[in-house]
């Protein structure tokens, strides 16, 4: 497999990625600023990220018929409709798109919540949300 250095590394080590991890992800977070950091180290490692601040939103996008998203990542506490909630509903409309929750809230609090889904907690480090890309996303197979 090919490999090549991804910027923004994590304190001051660059990062292997598998050259051909792309993919469409819609990112679900109220918080702008922490939306802001996670969406650039999302482009930067070569995702098209799609932000929107609400689960209602994220409905909105995936009902849409231009839009195809090949992960949802999603914060746990937000106004309105949690991002659990969101998930189950994923998981029932469209089966086939995985689901990855992050909160800086307990683990054990989450997951008993929401425990089909994978966690990343918050704070995270860039190589654990490549790490977690890699197990939803995978490589692409050329």
């Amino acid at each position: 497999m090919e490999y090549e250095r991804a910027g923004l590394p994590d304190a001051g080590t660059a990062t292997l990625l598998p050259a051909a991890l792309s993919g469409r992800l819609l990112y679900v977070e109220d918080n702008a600023r922490i939306a802001e950091m996670t969406e650039l180290m999302l482009e930067d490692i070569g995702l098209d990220v799609t932000w929107v601040d609400c689960a209602e939103g994220a409905l909105a996008r995936l009902g849409g018929a231009i839009d195809r998203f090949d992960l949802v990542l999603t914060d746990v506490v937000m106004p309105g409709m949690s991002g659990i909630d969101l998930a189950k509903r994923i998981a029932h409309r469209w089966p086939g798109i995985p689901v990855v929750l992050t909160s800086g809230f307990s683990d054990d609090l989450v997951q008993g919540y929401g425990s089909e889904f994978e966690l990343l907690p918050k704070p995270f480090l860039r190589s654990a949300l490549i790490e977690c890309l890699l197990r939803h996303l995978g490589p692409t197979q050329d």
